[in-house]
């Protein structure tokens, strides 16, 4: 299994989920990181590769993963993310390991010119995973071995909200300070208006800004000064215990616009939080939620349509309840022994495995 790096955001957790799964189910698991921050949380029983330090150029990459994979007599070789994904497939070509790419993010955002650059080589794939059957449809030049496999709830604390009269009067969110991907500027907008009506409500919003400059984290700022929220939006840093963190608030938000099927959401669902999302591209908030049924779907960018639907719910506490009940049903959909059989089967097909 082959990813970038290895730290607590979305794509590497998942990354982390499948490897162990695989090595739980009995598989001999390999990992491979080529920019590493840590070493993740992964089995004891997985070896880990990180040739960080190895200072290799493209083609010298490839060629280091391919050795890996031969000297592994891996079966099957697994990417995350775009990078890694075309390492893959060149590093396999020709061996009779099969290469499977796994794409993780919306294809469809803008200025995504690497990947426009990258797709018709992915045909020499031998397989891909998708979480959305849109982001299937942008990779229709892999003609074979596709899969749609969603994210599992990883649920094994089992930590549920708190009933709604032990709740705080607080709005939140949680995920990275990125504001062209996560606009959290959007929500500061929304809660400024939200504010004027419910004065004794606050906003958290959980995340690191990765840019070294912190220009995300600093325009945020300013932005709460500006608008005069400095007692009541807070950026509150990276917490590695976001259930524990979000389990006292009223309502859980995000307003990204672009993302794959968010973990942050299915966490915020799961613990029975009445969620509000954008209809974020290329729609996996949508695959999630059925608007008005267990959570509401906003259009992206839209602060006031946004702000509507936190003064509803806040005002109408036995719906915010209903949804947030309605929320954590999809425990029963989206369960780990579910996504991973569905992996082990996908990968007997592939592999010819006579047996899991």
């Amino acid at each position: 299994m082959l990813i970038k790096w290895l730290h607590n955001s979305g794509a590497p957790k998942m990354f982390m989920w499948l490897a162990n799964a695989l090595a739980k189910q009995g598989h001999e698991v390999m990992v491979c990181t080529y920019q590493n921050q840590y070493a993740g949380n992964l089995s004891p029983s997985i070896k880990h590769i990180d040739f960080t330090n190895e200072q290799q150029g493209f083609y010298g990459k490839i060629k280091r993963i391919r050795q890996i994979i031969r000297d592994f007599d891996a079966d099957v070789s697994i990417s995350f993310l775009l990078d890694a994904n075309v390492y893959n497939t060149f590093a396999c070509y020709g061996l009779r390991t099969k290469s499977v790419i796994c794409e993780r993010n919306d294809p469809f955002k803008p200025h995504y010119y690497k990947l426009k650059f990258w797709k018709p080589w992915f045909r020499f794939a031998d397989g891909a995973v998708f979480q959305l059957p849109k982001v299937a449809e942008y990779y229709s030049n892999i003609k074979k071995n596709t899969a749609i496999i969603p994210n599992p709830i990883i649920d094994k604390d089992n930590i549920v909200c708190n009933p709604i009269d032990l709740r705080r009067k607080r709005v939140v969110t949680h995920g990275r300070l990125d504001n062209e991907q996560k606009r959290h500027d959007v929500l500061i907008n929304a809660f400024a208006m939200l504010h004027r009506d419910f004065p004794e409500y606050t906003l958290s919003i959980y995340g690191k800004d990765d840019d070294e400059s912190k220009k995300n984290e600093t325009a945020l700022k300013t932005q709460i000064t500006e608008s005069e929220l400095e007692d009541c939006a807070i950026l509150e840093g990276e917490t590695m215990t976001p259930k524990e963190s979000i389990k006292d608030s009223m309502l859980w938000v995000m307003t990204s616009d672009f993302e794959g099927i968010p973990n942050s959401l299915i966490e915020a669902m799961s613990m029975g939080l009445p969620c509000i999302s954008t209809d974020c591209s290329p729609g996996g908030a949508r695959f999630l939620i059925q608007n008005g049924v267990n959570g509401y779907l906003v259009k992206r960018g839209d602060a006031f349509a946004l702000y509507e639907k936190m003064r509803f719910l806040i005002q109408n506490p036995q719906e915010a309840i209903r949804i947030g009940e309605e929320a954590m049903n999809i425990k029963h959909v989206y369960n780990e022994e579910h996504i991973i059989n569905m992996w082990i089967k996908y990968l007997k097909e592939l592999c010819k495995w006579k047996k899991q």
